[in-house]
């Protein structure tokens, strides 16, 4: 999504990533929720956000050059391991590798962030990736 007054990425919505003729939409908020949804979002409609005018754009966020037109090779789930008993693990990132490129749709406090960082390896202790796909 993008914010046509201030002309630049809207990290509020949705993340939409397309697969040739499947879109898979990913929205975090809050402190560790996170949706996953998979054709839900009419991107043909007009955004109607209450004091802001959003619009759809494709690539609106750097992040996301890297991975377009590349295969898809694996998709994890990266969960940062928690001090606390009550609360032991706590989503962090849905992260999309591709062939030479990757895309991590992380929890930035009630918002997304992207990141296309190279693949990195985890500290032990603290993160753990788990894989989906």
């Amino acid at each position: 999504m993008w914010d046509v007054d201030q002309r630049t990425w809207f990290a509020g919505g949705p993340v939409i990533l397309g697969f040739g003729d499947v879109n898979v939409e990913v929205t975090h908020r809050k402190f560790d929720e996170c949706a996953i949804t998979w054709n839900q979002v009419d991107m043909s409609m007009p955004l109607d956000w209450p004091g802001l005018a959003l619009d759809w754009r494709a690539d609106a966020h750097e992040a996301l050059h890297a991975a377009r037109g590349r295969r898809l090779r694996a998709v994890n789930v990266i969960e940062r391991i928690m001090p606390s008993p009550w609360r032991p693990r706590v989503l962090h990132a849905v992260e999309f590798l591709f062939d030479g490129a990757r895309l991590a749709i992380h929890n930035a406090l009630d918002e997304n962030g992207l990141t296309g960082a190279p693949e990195v390896t985890l500290p032990i202790g603290f993160w753990c990736r788990i894989s989906v796909a």
